[in-house]
């Protein structure tokens, strides 16, 4: 589901705006220069650099470099706190956000020490949306949270409503969705006071709101309180001719739809949401992306395969980096199971590829070498293709290398498949060792010999602490799990590596492994829950980092071992029920 992000910058725009004349010059002179390193009149100097960002913004930011060595020079913290502030925004219109951090962390200190909670926020909103646009969200929540306690000092209650919209949008993407509901809806009831109805941007605030609430609900399985929301804000939008919310609520709608499982029903919407996408003519709009995502998910449920797949090759052509990554994602696990369906493995290789270079893109650190040395000589065996051999020449080549290519996943697929199946077996084993033993023997057998008595004392903490599945909660962290057993986060980690032989990251995410493979083997309505569910259920945020928690721990996918636990457990009930002999 999309939400629509109130502009936090707009705070800034409110505070920061200057009238003055404009200037036909496009550099900054020598005289330009010395009137902003001497002026006495600094509002004067704020006005000429301000007008300065609407002619040249390479010369304002040359300007305000000026300024601020100036504001340095004086010991002057109103100047530097102006300087770094417009810095901050030019660096962040420019996407150069960690330079815009740079300096949004100098504003926010700027604003502190002249104790001016306007200033502060004006920081805060920087570090936010860079923070935000560099899919740091901890990092952007971590701002307005503590823009949180600014307004609170300051009684500043006209950022209030931004400020929790704000939050709620972050807690979405984190996966954080009862507490993001918490705010969003504390939102709202401010927006439907009348005091409120008459600010700036009202008519975004309160869809931004309402829709992000849906978003909440349909997070969590609640599609009909999602539907009642999305209907709100559609009305509202066509209301008051709000074209673009227009093609989001219905996008939401017909999502929704489909999580209900009605198809036809999410279809109606989903076309009229198309349709406003392209009178708009935004063929590289997200928008797109999205509704042929949904559209060709309604599709592949309905088994018309065919129409799936060209709304899928459709998307290929506008798979861009401002795409959410979770869409091209299920987008590329779509193609996979409908080029499944068509024996089309170019639908396949073409997503899985598609898919592979944007999330390299914007998660290199999460990418392995290998991966990326394996991209880097695709592109560059595609440009010495084009440069250096004919048209007729590069069909025949294309359809040898396609051979080879087709025959080498082949062997890898048969290499992959006896691997996953012995590893699965080890896995089978291994459970079945699990329930051979009795608890306490098992126990008995994992103990090592502790002289150092605090931490046998912390560990048999930490183990009655394991039967209350606090590791379940999406929360789970060192801090919280040594709170939770009186002690440290240095002792606790160290205990963890000393006696367990493991990270503390590690340790969580086994527990949470075991306890994901124990409750599918025991659990028929458990098995039947969606990948994004069962993430959600084992405390992950998303469901890659649920996926690569499983690989690291089990060597196999997840996708790969649902499917075979949940295909023995049929057969093995048909077989009691005397329908397979």
């Amino acid at each position: 589901m999309r939400v629509i992000t109130v502009p936090l910058l707009s705070i800034i725009l409110l505070l920061s705006f200057y009238k003055g004349l404009a200037f036909q010059e496009k550099n900054i002179s020598k005289a330009d220069i010395a009137f902003i390193s001497n002026e006495k009149d600094t509002d004067s100097i704020q006005s000429f650099l301000a007008q300065r960002i609407n002619i040249d913004v390479d010369q304002a930011e040359l300007g305000y470099k000026v300024y601020l060595d100036r504001g340095i020079k004086e010991d002057n913290d109103t100047i530097q706190f102006w300087a770094n502030f417009y810095l901050g925004n030019i660096a962040y219109s420019k996407k150069k956000y960690d330079l815009a951090i740079q300096y949004g962390n100098k504003s926010v200190h700027f604003g502190e020490k002249l104790n001016y909670g306007g200033y502060i926020i004006s920081g805060l909103s920087i570090l936010g949306g860079a923070y935000q646009k560099k899919r740091d969200r901890k990092n952007a929540l971590n701002q307005y949270l503590y823009m949180k306690e600014v307004i609170k000092k300051y009684n500043l209650k006209q950022y209030e409503i931004d400020n929790l919209v704000s939050i709620g949008q972050i807690r979405i993407r984190l996966g954080q969705n009862e507490k993001a509901l918490v705010s969003l809806k504390k939102g709202l009831e401010l927006l439907q006071k009348p005091a409120y109805k008459s600010q700036k941007n009202y008519h975004a605030k309160y869809l931004s709101t309402i829709q992000g609430i849906g978003v909440c609900y349909y997070k969590m399985n609640n599609y009909d309180e999602a539907l009642n929301y999305d209907y709100k804000g559609l009305q509202y939008a066509e209301k008051h001719n709000l074209k673009e919310y227009i093609i989001d609520f219905n996008l939401n709608i017909g999502e929704a739809y489909i999580g209900k499982k009605k198809y036809n029903k999410a279809l109606s919407y989903l076309t009229i949401a198309k349709s406003d996408i392209l009178q708009g003519n935004k063929k590289n709009d997200p928008d797109l992306f999205t509704a042929n995502l949904h559209i060709a998910t309604c599709f592949y449920a309905q088994k018309k395969y065919k129409e799936a797949r060209e709304l899928l090759l459709d998307n290929f052509e506008h798979i861009k980096e401002n795409v959410e990554v979770e869409k091209i994602r299920e987008a590329s696990d779509l193609a996979k199971k409908c080029g499944e369906k068509l024996n089309d493995t170019d639908l396949q290789f073409k997503y899985i590829t598609a898919y592979t270079k944007i999330v390299d893109s914007l998660y290199q650190n999460e990418m392995s070498a290998q991966e990326k040395l394996y991209d880097h000589d695709i592109e560059n065996l595609e440009e010495q293709n084009q440069d250096l051999i004919s048209k007729n020449t590069l069909y025949i080549i294309s359809f040898l290398l396609a051979l080879i290519a087709a025959i080498a996943a082949l062997i890898y697929n048969l290499k992959t498949k006896q691997k996953n199946k012995l590893l699965y077996e080890e896995l089978k084993k291994e459970r079945i060792q699990e329930f051979k033993l009795e608890p306490e023997i098992l126990s008995v057998a994992k103990k090592e010999y502790i002289t150092d008595k605090k931490a046998e004392s912390l560990l048999q903490k930490l183990s009655a602490l394991e039967k209350t599945t606090f590791y379940l909660n999406i929360d789970c962290n060192l801090y919280n799990t040594a709170k939770n057993i009186e002690t440290n986060t240095t002792y606790l980690s160290k205990i963890i590596n000393e006696y367990k032989k493991q990270s503390f990251n590690d340790y969580i995410n086994e527990l949470r492994i075991k306890y994901f493979r124990n409750r599918l083997d025991t659990d028929a309505k458990f098995r039947s829950y969606t990948i994004k569910a069962i993430a959600g259920e084992l405390g992950y945020g998303s469901v890659n980092t649920f996926a690569s928690a499983f690989k690291k721990q089990t060597g196999l996918s997840h996708s790969y071992y649902i499917k075979k636990v949940t295909t023995e457990i049929n057969i093995s009930k048909q077989q009691n029920e005397g329908i397979i002999s």
